[in-house]
């Protein structure tokens, strides 16, 4: 071999040996995830504690040499609880833990839990009716796209209760007092000569304690940690319904920009955020709730017949969300029709909202 054949060879050798490096060094994504609740509440918690970690086993596990390199921006520090889903729509936050109430325009069909109330009330029935639903509409899901995101994985949450500084024990004992709530899951109020204000649970405490308002729509799991419960130290169990309220998205560049396996790997650790934060909200609902009764909350639980009188009270508000939907040409009355088959296959309504 001649001196240039040899220089020649060495020079493909280092250049495969480059190429090899090249190719075996490993790829870092750095991503933000945003959530306004504070990692104590299930939605920041089990992206937290079970979504980050399960991406993070998954990808190692898949033998990729891909590392994700997480920014976790929890309680309101990147983004307050309405600002988030438009974090992600513009690449602010690249994960979003979403809570849907607060995006009554621009997510109009994900609010039929809360617009068709004392449907489902059991969070695992909810979790299979949610999942039934979309596969049969998927405008549902189509909607983020509209809005520069991918939506991962939908939550159910335990049913809404009535938490205020003033006894119910009937639909009557509403009338003229004012009761906060987050959106759309204070709709249930309408028609009970309640005045509804709108505000969020984390400031829930101190607006109650100011004389804001008497009361708040939340489940005893969430006025735990918001300690609504002391300054509203009566609980109505109205069992309003099952939220879907829950949701975690990336934003559409972002998702586009992951290779195939990543998204997999992502895909499959949504699934597991979303057994979790069921199974979580369930057992932090039941110790919330030993807890505050220890703590001497008193809690009526409204029978049904009080529960349909309720309901029946009400103007038809499933129809009149289904209507306004339609005008967006969006298939509202098509997921009213389908929830409330979801409902009747689970036993008698409280009231056939669709059939009226």
């Amino acid at each position: 071999m001649t001196f240039a054949h040899r220089i020649l060879a060495s020079c493909s050798i280092a250049c495969l040996l480059l190429g090899a490096s090249e190719a075996f060094a490993q790829q870092t994504i750095r991503l933000t995830v945003a959530a306004g609740s504070p990692p104590t509440v299930t939605p920041a918690k089990m992206t937290k504690e079970v979504f980050i970690p399960e991406v993070n086993k998954r990808l190692k596990a898949s033998g990729q040499n891909v590392k994700i390199e997480w920014t976790e921006a929890y309680n309101q520090t990147l983004a307050k609880f309405n600002e988030v889903f438009e974090a992600v729509e513009e690449g602010v936050a690249h994960v979003g833990v979403l809570l849907k109430n607060f995006e009554e325009s621009k997510l109009p069909l994900e609010q039929y839990p809360s617009s068709i109330p004392f449907g489902i009330t059991d969070t695992t029935e909810m979790s299979k009716a949610d999942r039934s639903i979309r596969a049969k509409i998927p405008e549902m899901d189509a909607q983020f796209l509209k809005y520069n995101q991918v939506v991962l994985a939908h939550a159910t949450g335990e049913s809404q209760q009535l938490f205020t500084n003033f006894p119910v024990q009937k639909v009557e004992d509403l009338k003229g007092h004012k009761i906060g709530g987050s959106g759309a899951l204070g709709l249930a109020l309408r028609g009970t000569g309640a005045v509804l204000v709108t505000a969020s649970m984390a400031s829930s405490y101190t607006d109650i304690a100011n004389g804001v308002y008497e009361g708040y729509v939340i489940h005893e799991g969430l006025a735990q940690p918001y300690k609504t419960y002391q300054v509203a130290r009566y609980v109505a169990h109205a069992d309003f319904g099952a939220s879907v309220v829950g949701a975690l998205s990336i934003n559409k560049n972002t998702w586009d920009g992951l290779p195939k396996p990543v998204q997999a790997v992502f895909r499959e650790a949504a699934d597991v955020w979303l057994q979790e934060y069921v199974k979580w909200d369930q057992k932090k609902t039941e110790t919330a709730t030993a807890a505050l009764k220890k703590e001497g909350v008193k809690t009526t639980k409204l029978p049904p017949a009080e529960r349909q009188k309720w309901a029946k009270i009400m103007p038809n508000i499933a129809q009149e969300w289904a209507e306004a939907v339609e005008k967006q040409g969006l298939p509202g009355r098509k997921v009213l029709t389908a929830y409330m088959d979801e409902v009747r296959a689970r036993g008698k309504p409280v009231r056939e909202w669709d059939k009226e």
